[in-house]
């Protein structure tokens, strides 16, 4: 039995399983101590019958000694747990068959790395260290057998969180990693930006606040907030629109999806979230919407008023031949007013530029037809009815005012004016032409009165001696479209 040998001397901390072997083999260490848990136990070697196998069998790391036949003659229970082998089962075993690929060199006091195999035909990376010993009179080499599968799965470990550290630092998208629990693991740099609280540690719905952004998607509103975290850490989610509660990011829209986080056995240990910004989208889908809106709008009163262009100018007209002449020049204008909507806004254009196009057919070089006023912004639904008006207006003129003879003019001007609001002044002022004498009123006049009454405007036609004269007065901004 071993013989506790007590001494003064200060102990020796060494660094690794190397120096204590080397020491032990000079004669340098008397005892050693062995921590298990919390309890240390003294191991004494002098005195003791074998104070080698007393030392190897207390090591974390494979021991085995090798005989100069390269053939195994002592394991510790360490490297038996490393292979899986019985201990029986590796006496005597060549020393080279223990490794996959080329086995290697047993150089006195060489490290080097190899890949240790298992009974289950897997291989374990490890480091190997040999010495020169002697056992009696015989020559033998220590091996040990150092796992560093720890460390290698520390360093792929380091690697992989570097990896996901650069692409969440990188992301455009808001990045979102979720425990099993719900509780954030990581985030990207755009997600902490969007986030009401650190991320790293709370909840999901802790730190994202959200909702549906279409009111009629009732998916979100199945989940209370503890129910939501679990569920898009557990669940797929895909290509829901929401938005979040806070006023700071009340108008922004986001895309959320969700899918499985797996590890290298398939198995799921959590999930990764993405938020991606799609107002911009939901912006011009909302503007496509409302032009299409428009035009159709649009569409179903150009027919309404094709119709009761056709209409009227057949009652009124006394030949096949004037109602050509009239209708086509109807037709024209509204058209060109249709021309004016397409070639410059869907928000509309202004005054001087509808004026300017109604009347470019009937102006001659000597300017009988001068038009001045402020710029002013027409919307939209006020250019094509204007432009009718101010046609029959024209055609009026042609046929029976200012320029049916060589010396007519027309004056056009408009203003802003407030009253309740903003409004157009517009008037017409014939003079030079025939004198005027009244008449019952005809289509044009019934056109005029009905256009401009859907614009919103209260009309004033006179027909005075000197030349007819119209005032027109509309809102640029209605209640109501027509």
């Amino acid at each position: 039995m071993a013989e506790v040998v007590q001494s003064k001397v200060q102990p020796i901390e060494f660094e690794d399983a190397e120096q204590v072997i080397h020491a032990i083999h000079h004669g340098d260490v008397d005892a050693f101590v062995v921590m298990k848990g919390t309890d240390p136990q003294v191991v004494t070697l002098a005195g003791a019958d074998e104070p080698y196998r007393v030392l190897v069998q207390r090591m974390n790391e494979g021991v085995l000694t090798v005989g100069s036949d390269g053939c195994i003659i002592f394991v510790n229970d360490r490297l038996s747990e490393l292979t899986g082998f019985p201990t029986d089962d590796l006496i005597d075993r060549h020393v080279a068959t223990l490794f996959g690929g080329d086995p290697p060199r047993l150089v006195p006091d060489a490290s080097l790395e190899a890949s240790l195999l298992r009974c289950d035909d897997s291989q374990l990376p490890v480091k190997v260290w040999t010495r020169p010993i002697s056992i009696g009179d015989k020559s033998a080499t220590l091996v040990t057998l150092t796992d560093l599968s720890v460390y290698r799965r520390a360093e792929q470990l380091a690697a992989a969180e570097r990896f996901t550290r650069s692409i969440l630092e990188q992301a455009t998208n808001a990045i979102i990693v979720l425990a099993p629990d719900g509780s954030i693991t990581h985030a990207s740099l755009m997600a902490e930006d969007l986030a009401e609280q650190p991320p790293v540690g709370r909840a999901f719905s802790q730190a994202f606040p959200i909702e549906a952004y279409n009111t009629a998607d009732t998916l979100l509103e199945r989940f209370s907030p503890k129910e939501l975290d679990h569920a898009l850490a557990t669940k797929p989610f895909h290509g829901v629109e929401i938005k979040f509660r806070s006023e700071r990011l009340s108008n922004r829209v986001f895309l959320l999806s969700a899918g499985p986080l797996l590890d290298e056995k398939k198995l799921s240990v959590g999930s990764i979230v993405t938020l991606t910004e799609i107002t911009e989208r939901k912006h011009a889908e909302e503007q496509q919407a409302t032009i299409a809106s428009e035009l159709n709008h649009r569409f179903k009163n150009m027919l309404s008023l094709v119709q009761s262009l056709a209409a009227q100018t057949v009652r009124s007209s006394e030949t096949l031949e004037n109602f050509n002449d009239a209708f086509s020049g109807r037709l024209q204008a509204l058209a060109s007013a249709h021309d004016l909507l397409t070639q410059t806004r869907p928000s509309g254009i202004g005054l001087s530029e509808l004026v300017t196009n109604v009347l470019a057919p009937f102006r001659s070089r000597d300017e009988r037809i001068k038009a001045s006023g402020s710029q002013i912004a027409l919307p939209a639904d006020a250019v094509v009815l204007l432009a009718m008006a101010l046609h029959e207006l024209t055609t009026n003129a042609v046929k029976y005012g200012a320029l049916s003879n060589a010396s007519g003019h027309i004056d056009i001007a408009w203003r802003l004016v407030e009253q309740n609001g903003s409004q157009v002044e517009l008037t017409w002022q014939e003079s030079g032409g025939p004198t005027v004498k009244r008449r019952a009123a005809g289509f044009g006049t019934k056109l005029i009165n009905h256009a401009l009454r859907d614009l919103g405007a209260e009309t004033e036609i006179r027909f005075d001696p000197q030349g007819l004269h119209c005032t027109v007065a509309f809102p640029l901004q209605r209640t109501s479209a027509p």
